[in-house]
């Protein structure tokens, strides 16, 4: 069988169909010709983007480009008729095979407009626009939405608004359209963009999730976010894009998400699976796993902005998010909350049985971005026998060792990239529910962190007078 799939077949069936394709060729090219530019104009409209400057444009033009979507599928779908009359004659079976593609009454031909959530993205920043819009883009095959890119600007300014409607149109690979998705662009301006709630509620697609994405620096406890926060079923952020250390605003999406009201997904938190799974393989030995019970120190190497990190302002959300992560997991609570040294090291004390573990966030030189994890230290003891397991990564991999007794057991690498902000979004919004590996990873966070940046400290309330 392989050898007559190499060989291509019948010669005979092969003669027949490249006479079938040569008439193809030879048929009414006038016709072709006007069938072709018809579907070539059908195309363009369907792209299409327009401008409106309310809420209700902004609804009329929705619909408008719907329709004028659905006109042009129609067109598209008489263009190839005509184009398969034409050639009908001199090529009946390439006929038939596009008729039977291509029928009129395939209800494919019709755009649809299938969103599965509403997408809300206060931007901010017209660059972050643009980035937050090109991501949405690209996942709009797997969840399509009607997303809502916010963007407040010139607080000072007269009062306006202005938007831009996209629908885009999602097609198979046999270039039949299938589903829609749609974004809407919306500046505003002066007073207009003190009440960005009262812009997203009536644009919002009715008995659909709410997914509210916040870039960069959210203000939890600002006015703004009570009213933005109330219609959202769910809130994605990014804790390693925080300015400063990030603890603060740990403190507080920790505090929202015990609530219980809003899911929280952090892209922080999301990138750490790769982590995860190698932190677990340091047991996954039978005569390992007692020290699983049995950890004593836990040492998180970070890149630091500077040398030892001094001022202490290199974003360690993600390294907290290991330490919260393994805790909750093995049912530690505690002891003593996150505090910062003078040579730039911060330690915490957590509890686990009838032990103590020493917790240890250490600022390191390295190429990586500031903020991200270095080295992930593991010393566990079981009757005086001292277990030891590193866990390092780069952009493909990640690299497991662990020392027993002081000679090496296991040493392993394992191909797992970093994700990217596409496979990140999709994964914040595909959960219907919460998922409890991460309610119990921030919970445990916000509890090491007390220390340093709980609510009603000087350092939150610093951080709370510069956002408002």
């Amino acid at each position: 069988m392989a050898q007559d799939l190499t060989r291509g077949g019948d010669p005979a069936e092969g003669r027949e169909a490249a006479a079938t394709a040569s008439a193809a060729r030879t048929s009414d090219d006038s016709a072709a010709g006007t069938s072709v530019e018809a579907m070539a104009s059908a195309q363009s409209e369907a792209a299409r983007s327009v401008a409106a400057h309310s809420v209700p444009e902004i609804e009329g033009q929705l619909d408008k480009l719907w329709a004028r979507a659905a006109a042009a599928r129609a067109d598209q779908a008489r263009a190839r008729i005509a184009l398969t009359a034409a050639q009908a004659e001199a090529a009946a079976r390439a006929a038939a095979a596009l008729a039977a593609a291509d029928d009129p009454g395939d209800a494919h031909l019709v755009s649809a407009r299938s969103s599965v959530l509403n997408l809300v993205v206060i931007a901010g920043h017209r660059e972050t626009a643009d980035y937050c819009s090109s991501i949405i883009a690209d996942t709009a095959g797997r969840h399509p939405s009607r997303s809502l890119i916010i963007s407040a600007v010139d607080p000072e300014g007269p009062p306006g608004l202005q938007a831009r409607i996209e629908a885009l149109t999602l097609s198979t690979a046999g270039g039949r359209a299938e589903t829609g998705a749609e974004t809407i662009h919306v500046t505003a301006s002066g007073e207009t963009g003190q009440h960005l709630a009262s812009i997203i509620v009536p644009l919002l697609v009715h008995d659909l999730p709410v997914a509210v994405w916040w870039p960069h620096d959210p203000q939890f406890r600002s006015r703004r976010a009570d009213r933005l926060l109330t219609f959202a079923d769910r809130l994605i952020v990014d804790g390693s894009s925080w300015s400063g250390d990030g603890l603060d605003r740990l403190a507080e999406i920790a505090t929202v998400a015990s609530a219980g009201a809003l899911v929280v997904a952090d892209f922080a938190l999301l990138r750490q699976a790769r982590w995860r799974e190698a932190i677990a393989s340091v047991y996954d030995l039978p005569d390992l796993r007692a020290h699983l019970r049995s950890v004593r120190s836990i040492v998180v190497e970070f890149a630091a902005e500077r040398e030892g990190d001094p001022a202490g302002t290199t974003n360690i959300v993600r390294p907290v998010y290991h330490v919260a992560w393994l805790a909750s997991r093995l049912g530690m609570t505690v002891s003593a909350p996150l505090r910062s040294r003078s040579n730039g090291i911060r330690t915490a004390t957590l509890r686990q049985g009838g032990h103590d573990v020493a917790v240890e966030f250490r600022p390191a030189i390295s190429d990586l971005g500031a903020g991200s994890t270095v080295r992930i230290e593991l010393e566990s003891r079981v009757r005086g026998a001292e277990l030891v397991g590193q866990i390092e990564a780069g952009d493909l991999t990640v690299d497991v060792t662990v020392r027993d007794k002081g000679r090496e057991r296991v040493k392993r690498t394992y191909l797992a990239p970093r994700l990217n902000d596409v496979d990140l979004i999709c994964r914040a919004v595909e959960d219907s529910a919460a998922d409890p590996v991460a309610v119990g990873a921030l919970a445990m966070a916000g509890r090491i962190i007390a220390g340093d940046a709980a609510p009603g400290t000087a350092s939150h309330r610093r951080r709370r007078d510069a956002d408002a």
